[in-house]
């Protein structure tokens, strides 16, 4: 029983995320060192990265 009240629980958690996620990633976000932390993270992909110098280059 208790296992299922938690299964319950996650796919409520789960089902509200991703009908708030733009509200979630924009208050995420809003966080300076998340922010940092998420640009240094997406810089080092080298797919991003280039497509990125390629814009800023143009």
């Amino acid at each position: 029983m208790n296992k299922f009240v938690y299964l319950l629980l996650a796919i409520i958690a789960g089902i509200v995320i991703y009908r708030y996620r733009y509200r979630v990633v924009n208050a995420l976000l809003s966080v300076r060192i998340l922010q940092k932390w998420f640009v240094r993270s997406s810089m080092s992909v080298p797919f991003v990265r280039n497509a990125m110098i390629s814009q800023i280059l143009r």
